[in-house]
């Protein structure tokens, strides 16, 4: 059994003249992120191993998430999470996987919100929202990452620490 914790980014800012990729948290964001974090920690949720878009959003949710853990898992920048759709980042996640039985992926709605649709296997347990510091933690009862496939995995929680 796998476990995929699929993580939105926290609420991030819209300066002007700032390309989408480089927009960062706002303060309240960036404290979406530690209680995500501390609710993971509290949870043991800690993953093994974390994919994180190469955003500035996601790089920040990331360090907030991790801040109050007292040793971070490797962390992979991968910029094929950037604005992916579910199938790219459902590919990124059965190459990035390697040996983790648990893995963190930050990343961006919609693809994040269609992954958790596509991934589980009982419809009525994927939220109708994925509003921002939304955290869904699947089950997938397969060995490797490779095998992961839609309409395998059981939802086991959906936790939101903000909303948009």
């Amino acid at each position: 059994m796998l476990r995929l914790l699929l993580l939105r980014h926290a609420k991030s800012d819209w300066p002007e003249g700032v390309d989408d990729v480089d927009r960062p948290l706002t303060p309240r964001g960036a404290a979406q992120a530690r209680d995500v974090g501390a609710y993971m920690q509290e949870h043991g949720l800690i993953p093994d191993r974390a994919v994180v878009s190469i955003a500035q959003r996601t790089r920040e949710t990331w360090a907030g998430v991790a801040s109050p853990w007292q040793e971070a898992p490797p962390v992979q920048f991968d910029d094929d999470v950037y604005a992916a759709s579910a199938r790219r980042l459902l590919q990124v996640i059965r190459e990035q996987g390697g040996d983790a039985r648990s893995l963190l992926l930050v990343g961006h709605n919609p693809g994040v919100h269609d992954l958790v649709a596509t991934l589980a296997a009982e419809r009525d347990r994927v939220p109708l929202a994925y509003p921002t510091a939304t955290l869904a933690v699947l089950e997938l009862p397969v060995d490797g990452w490779p095998e992961a496939d839609a309409g395998t995995a059981r939802v086991e929680r959906v936790v939101v620490k903000g909303s948009d």
